[in-house]
């Protein structure tokens, strides 16, 4: 029997940690980004001012996200929309993050989903311009340089429940490197439907 390099449970938990990591990432980026428009349109001419960042923990699909830097302002009078106050689960948002980073959604889509993930409590300017703060970082994603080399490559497919009009299990491929410097990173991945052959063929 072959030896497997890392073992069917340990790539698990690499896979979850590394999208965890990422959808973090990409909250934390929004919530910047919405505490900063919050304070310069919606509190416009108030003395009201960013006071540093609280830790909360988020249950998502894929595991528990520990440690998410949430912005507060000095007022406390900000409150992200991302979730309800006190909410620990989320459920569509971090499905929702990665497909937004997939290839090919366009800006109105983009804008389309801050709207749906913020609400009406913001106006449409803050809405325009976070989006287009996104956008922006979706752009670099896709654009960013890769290294020239990679030890391991990985191709996996991990199942969760996505709701569309029904609840189905969905596939994420995700495409994961270690270079050479044994660093793991996602290097792309793509959602929706059943895992097959095929779609392995295009990824």
């Amino acid at each position: 029997m072959s030896k497997r390099s890392i073992p069917n449970v340990d790539w698990a938990n690499q896979l979850e940690n590394a999208i965890r990591q990422f959808v973090k990432e990409k909250l934390e980026l929004i919530m910047r980004e919405e505490i900063k428009n919050f304070l310069e349109i919606e509190q416009a001419g108030t003395p009201n001012m960013r006071n540093g960042y609280y830790q909360r923990n988020l249950d998502t699909q894929y595991g528990r996200i520990e440690g998410l830097l949430v912005p507060r302002d000095r007022n406390g009078e900000f409150q992200t929309q991302l979730s309800a106050p006190y909410q620990r689960h989320t459920g569509w948002l971090e499905e929702a993050i990665i497909r937004m980073y997939q290839s090919g959604m366009s800006t109105r889509e983009i804008g389309k989903f801050i709207e749906r993930i913020l609400g009406s409590t913001y106006s449409p300017a803050t809405i325009s311009r976070i989006t287009d703060v996104v956008k922006e970082d979706i752009e670099k994603w896709h654009h960013r340089p890769l290294h020239k080399r990679y030890s391991v490559l990985y191709l996996d497919g991990l199942y969760v429940k996505l709701r569309r009009d029904t609840v189905e299990k969905e596939v994420i491929y995700v495409v994961l490197g270690v270079n050479e410097e044994g660093y793991r990173e996602i290097l792309d991945f793509f959602v929706g439907g059943q895992e097959s052959a095929y779609v392995w063929q295009e990824i």
